[in-house]
This record gives C-alpha cells, structure tokens and sequence, in this order.
C-alpha cells in the first residue's frame, strides 16, 4: 500500500500530486533497542526504522551495493545475477520466528478446531471439503510495533536487493515468511502506480477530487495475477527442491490472466505449466501469452465453471472507498485480508468499505446481495466483455461475503453498455483501461448517482489488468459494431482527402465550439 497525503484541490495546487507524509513514531519506538537489536541498518531512508521491541529477534538488512575499482571490474566482470543473488547470500535477513500454515474456510460446525496444514503440504481441501486459507502466526508479527513494520516496508521500496525489489517480496514477513530467498520465483512484480484520476473526478463524477486509479495491470504479463502467481510459484519451487524427481507440472483453470501468470513465473523457474481454458472465450492476446511461454495450452468447449470442475477432478493513509471487479471473489476477499491484517498489527487504523462490481451477464453475487444473503443462487455466465469475470459459480463466495459484511461492503452490477462506456469515457480522460476496470468504473459511477459515496470520499478503483489485452473490443467499440449497443463514446478515425480544404474542413466540424 502506497501512503497517500492529503489530496489538494484544483484551486490550491490545480497541477501538483498529493506529498508523502509520515506517521509519528510512540516514545517506546524512539527507546534505544536492547543488545539483541543493535543491528547496524544502512537504508536510504528519511530516518531510521525503529528499533525492534525488547528481546526481538534484528531486522532484516537492505544493504547498499559496493562499488568495484575500474581495475576489478575489468577483470572480474559479475553478472546482474551474480550480483543481486550474491548479496542475498552474504547478507541473509535474520530468522525472525515467524510462521503461516493452512486452516479450514469456514471452520466446519463439527470439524477438529485444531485441523491445519503445513504450507509445504500439497493439499487442496479441507477434511470436510472446504476451502483452505492461510494464516499467520499474529502473536509473533505483533512483537513488532506497526512504526517498526511501516519502515521497513517503505525503506525496500525501489531496491534491486533481491527480493524486496518485488512489491509482494518486499513485505515477505507477511506473505511467505519462512521461505529462502534463493527458492522465490519473482519478475519484480507489483508497485504499480496509483493513477490519480483528476479529470474523470472532477469532469465526470460530480466534481470527486480524491479519485484514484490503481494500475495493477502495469506488471509483467498486464495483470494483477503476477501478484499472487509469484507466490504460488515459488511456494512450489521451494517445494521441489528436496524432491528426488522434477515436478511433473503446476496447472489451472482459467478465464485467461491467471494462465499468462501461470506460464510466465513457471517459464521462468523451468517448472512445466498446464492450462485449461475456455474455448474462443478469451482474448487473442490472452491466449497467446501462455503459448509463447511454453505451456500445454488445452482449449476446452466449455466455460470458467466447467474447467473448474475438471481441475478439481497507499503511505498507510487508507481510503474510505476501494472499488474491485469480481468474478471468481477471491480478489475481495484478498483485499479484506490485507487491509485488516494491517490494521490488527498497527500499520493503519481502519478497514475502507469494500465495493465488489460484476457484470450484470455474470453476477451471481450480486444477486445474492441483493436478496439479503437469504440463499446464494449459481447460474449459468452470459458472454461479456469482462471475459475473466464471467463466472457463474464462484469458488470464493463465502470468503467474499465474510469480506463484505466486515466492512459494510456494497456489490453492484454492470451491463455490457454501462461497462463499455465506463471504459471508454475514462480513456478519454488520459487511462487505457480493460473491461474490468470497466465494470468497476461503472458501479462507481452509480454508486455517485445514489449519493452513496461522496465527492470528497477518498476512492480507489482497482484496475486488474492493461488495456491492451482488449484491443479487439475498443477496436469494435469505437466501430460502433457491437450489436445492440449505441456506443456512446465512440471516436472512429475520419477518412478524407489528401486536400487541405477537405482537411480543414474536417477539423473545423470536430473543432467546432472547442475553439
């Protein structure tokens, strides 16, 4: 999460971003650290972290590079590998205690409350075939303060020491905890930007001034599924390390972004990766992203529900608001968990209310919202052009509901028109946003007209991947060729004459009360 300061208004800084600002530190932050924590910690950083508590295990060290002499580095030429695992090695960041493992989601009524599983363990379900979710040991990240967790967050932003380059390794303690450097798969995935959404605010939205855009689809294969698939890869290279023969494959059903993470972190750690994707319902550039890594692509006559049946056969400052298009529900659920972590450990002091947008051609949950959680109802998916999130019967429906009740959460839905237009409308104000961010942008917009949230209501909208995955339906958008649908926004290329009155002519009608 990036800290974000106060949000000037166009009438005091029409121009200027908002500052990073900094939380306080307590007097017993600022208290000097017992002998056990008087690591020496060089970062470039403001100020240094604060010292761990007393009989706290030493931080982590980001360490700076060392200069090689002209003369050395002639001679002794070290690759970017060399260099950036070489320094992990020498400089290994201090066992600190702290733990993760598996347990049953939802707890079974009649189940062993003590079921739970190892994180090295290949298992799916739980004893009574439910889902599984990971938890940490809360006890041992608490002895550390959220000053202290902050810091060291922020002083790795930006580095090149592997791993914390990665925005997900960068908060390791939080994520894997146990595992080595030298077994993380990562392509330096994550601190995507936060797009602050100036003009589509303030022009389109009643006048919002603190509307922000997060940019997750700026990564390595343009989706917010590089976050998670480093960690899911990696898990299991650290899992075939002590293994006797090679994995034999990691695979998985999907509606297209998760198969090009997929393939691209398993390309990367040379692990075979297997794909089962619906046929002729994702995008071109969905589908040849998995093939160009290398992966056994099968195509199968069926939707996200059928290939899930044969598989299982910002500165801390938080906002009020965070917008997240939904299919399968595990992002939502993803979000809640981060940010109420963070809040039990100190690094924030709230939850932001969670909104989950669907597509109304894909919106079981929606539906169950609506109904007042009286009875979750699956359904068949319509084709939409937010294709990953056309999913009728989503696995995570009960983490999502848990989510959205803890934080007063809303779900509102999208039609294919609103969605397209919520697109297209928001790249007319400097974004290139896929159909996802669509279907978000859309609820949003809604969520304005029902006074639901505010004008001064600071708001992310989750952007889970990079328009250019879409082309073929901007393409047709702005063709006016999608049938049943006015295309309100469309801005198709104007042919004329290589003749300078013609062109004039031209500029003159789509000028005209502009200038």
């Amino acid at each position: 999460m990036a800290r974000l300061g106060r949000l000037p208004t166009p009438a005091e800084q029409p121009r200027q971003q908002p500052q990073r600002s900094r939380s306080s530190t307590t007097a017993a932050d600022s208290a000097d650290p017992p002998p056990s924590a008087s690591l020496t910690i060089a970062l470039c950083h403001p100020k240094p972290p604060p010292p761990a508590p007393s009989g706290s295990p030493p931080r982590p060290v980001c360490h700076r590079r060392r200069r090689l002499s002209p003369a050395v580095t002639t001679k002794h030429r070290r690759t970017a590998d060399e260099n950036i695992r070489e320094e992990a090695a020498r400089h290994p960041a201090p066992k600190q205690g702290l733990s993760a493992w598996y347990e049953p989601f939802p707890p079974a009524p009649n189940g062993d409350p003590n079921e739970r599983y190892s994180l090295d363990e290949i298992v799916y379900r739980s004893s009574s075939g439910g889902l599984l979710d990971v938890r940490h040991d809360m006890e041992a990240l608490a002895r550390f303060s959220g000053a202290y967790w902050r810091d060291l967050f922020d002083s790795r932003i930006g580095r090149t020491t592997w791993p914390y380059g990665s925005g997900v390794w960068s908060k390791k303690e939080f994520v894997l905890p146990e595992i080595e450097p030298d077994h993380i798969v990562s392509l330096f995935e994550g601190n995507s930007n936060l797009f602050w959404a100036e003009r589509l605010g303030r022009d389109h939205l009643g006048g919002m001034n603190d509307l922000w855009v997060k940019h997750c689809g700026i990564s390595h294969t343009g989706s917010f599924k590089d976050l998670g698939m480093t960690v899911l890869v990696s898990q299991v290279n650290r899992l075939r390390a002590p293994l006797s023969r090679p994995i034999a494959g990691v695979g998985c059903a999907s509606t297209g972004d998760t198969s090009a993470a997929l393939s691209a972190y398993c390309a990367a750690a040379g692990i075979p990766a297997i794909v089962f994707l619906p046929a002729n319902r994702i995008s071109l550039e969905q589908l040849i992203q998995p093939i160009a890594n290398g992966a056994t692509v099968l195509s199968l006559d069926t939707d996200f529900d059928g290939c899930m049946r044969l598989i299982r056969e910002f500165d801390w400052e938080v906002p009020d608001w965070v917008i997240v298009p939904g299919g399968n529900l595990r992002n939502i659920y993803a979000f809640y968990k981060g940010f109420e972590m963070c809040r039990v450990l100190g690094l924030v002091d709230r939850v932001p209310r969670l909104v989950c947008a669907q597509a109304a051609n894909a919106n079981p949950l929606y539906g169950y919202y609506k109904s007042g959680w009286a009875e979750f109802q699956p359904q068949v998916a319509r084709p939409t052009f937010a294709s990953a999130i056309q999913i009728g019967d989503p696995v995570s429906v009960d983490r999502a509901v848990v989510a959205l009740k803890a934080t007063d959460g809303i779900v509102e839905e999208a039609t294919e028109e609103e969605l397209m237009n919520a697109m297209s409308l928001a790249d007319r104000t400097g974004m290139f946003a896929c159909p996802y961010t669509g279907v978000a942008l859309a609820a949003l917009f809604k969520l304005r007209d029902q006074r639901v949230i505010g004008t001064n209501d600071r708001t992310v909208v989750v952007s889970t991947a990079h328009g250019l995955k879409f082309s073929q339906s901007k393409i047709d958008y702005h063709d006016s060729k999608i049938e049943d649908m006015a295309c309100k926004y469309s801005n198709p290329p104007v042919s004329v004459k290589a003749d300078f009155g013609a062109v004039m002519d031209v500029l003159k009608k789509r000028l005209k009360g502009k200038l």
